[in-house]
C-alpha cells in the first residue's frame, strides 16, 4: 500500500508540470507573434516598394509613421495599428513612401483616426523615464545650453528633456548626417554625438539645439498639397531669430566633411 501511494504522489507532482509545458507550446509568445507579424509587414511592403524594406513597430502617441530610403533599403517606423492593415492601407503606405502621394497620405489619415483606440496614452514624463539621458558631453553641457536658450529666447516655456543622441554604427563613409532630432512623443531632443567635439564651436551646437526647441513650438502639420510640412515658413523666420545664425550656417558648409567623417564612440 506504502508503495502505491508513493508513485500515486509521484504522479500527482509531474502531471501539472507536463500539462503546463503542452499548453506553453499550443500558446505562442506575444514577442514571438510580434516577430512574425512585422516579417509579414515586411514583405508586403518589399512587393509594393520592389526593394528590401526594415519595420520597426513603435506604440508612440504622436507620430504613426517615419521612414527614410538607405541606398536600396527602406527603413520603416510603424505604430502597430499597421500590422494587420488591409492591402489597400499598405498600397497606400508604399505610394506615400515612394511618391509623397496627397491622396495615399489622405488615407493614412483616415485609417490613423479610426485606429486611434489603439494608441496607447502615456505622457511624456512617463516615456522620459524609460530614456537614458546623458547631456552632459567631454566638451559642451546640452543641458546648460537648453536652459540658456530656453530663457533667452522662449521665457522658459519649451518643456523638454535634451540629450546625446546614442554613437551611430557607421560601417561605410557618412554622406549625410542628422545632426539633431525632436520626438513629440517623449518631449525628447537628441544630438548626434559627433557634435560634442572641441573644433566643433558652441556657437554652432547652440544652433541645432535652438532648431530643435523650434519643433516643439511648431508642429508637423500637412500642407495646402496634403504632405507633411515639418518646417513652416513661420519656424524658418523664427529659425532666423537666433543670434548666431549666419555664422552657424556658414561653419557648417565649411565643415560638413568634419562632422562626417567623425569617429564617435558609445
Amino acid at each position: 500500500m506504502a508503495r502505491a501511494k508513493k508513485k500515486n504522489l509521484a504522479k500527482k507532482r509531474t502531471s501539472p508540470a507536463g500539462r503546463i509545458a503542452r499548453e506553453q507550446s499550443l500558446s505562442p509568445e506575444p514577442n514571438r507573434l510580434l516577430k512574425v507579424w512585422r516579417r509579414v509587414l515586411e514583405r508586403r511592403l518589399r512587393t509594393r516598394l520592389k526593394g528590401a524594406v526594415a519595420v520597426e513597430v513603435h506604440d508612440n502617441t504622436h507620430t504613426m509613421l517615419t521612414f527614410q530610403r538607405q541606398r536600396a533599403l527602406w527603413r520603416v517606423r510603424l505604430h502597430h495599428m499597421f500590422l494587420v492593415a488591409a492591402d489597400d492601407i499598405i498600397q497606400a503606405l508604399a505610394d506615400y513612401m515612394r511618391h509623397g502621394d496627397a491622396d495615399a497620405s489622405a488615407t493614412l489619415d483616415r485609417f490613423i483616426e479610426r485606429n486611434k483606440a489603439y494608441i496607447r496614452r502615456v505622457s511624456p514624463a512617463q516615456m522620459r523615464k524609460r530614456l537614458r539621458l546623458e547631456p552632459a558631453g567631454q566638451h559642451h553641457d546640452l543641458g546648460r545650453i537648453f536652459e540658456r536658450l530656453n530663457e533667452r529666447y522662449f521665457q522658459g516655456r519649451v518643456d523638454a528633456a535634451i540629450t546625446y543622441g546614442p554613437a551611430p554604427k557607421v560601417t561605410r563613409p557618412r554622406k549625410s548626417i542628422k545632426m539633431g532630432s525632436y520626438s513629440a512623443d517623449s518631449r525628447v531632443i537628441r544630438i548626434h554625438p559627433a557634435l560634442d567635439q572641441p573644433v566643433v564651436p558652441r556657437y554652432f551646437v547652440e544652433s541645432i539645439v535652438f532648431h530643435e526647441m523650434l519643433h516643439h513650438v511648431y508642429r508637423t502639420r500637412r500642407g495646402e498639397d496634403g504632405r507633411r510640412c515639418i518646417h513652416p515658413p513661420e519656424f524658418m523666420q523664427h529659425e532666423r531669430r537666433f543670434h548666431d545664425h549666419a555664422r552657424a550656417r556658414a561653419w557648417e558648409l565649411e565643415n560638413l566633411d568634419l562632422l562626417l567623417h567623425a569617429r564617435v564612440t558609445a
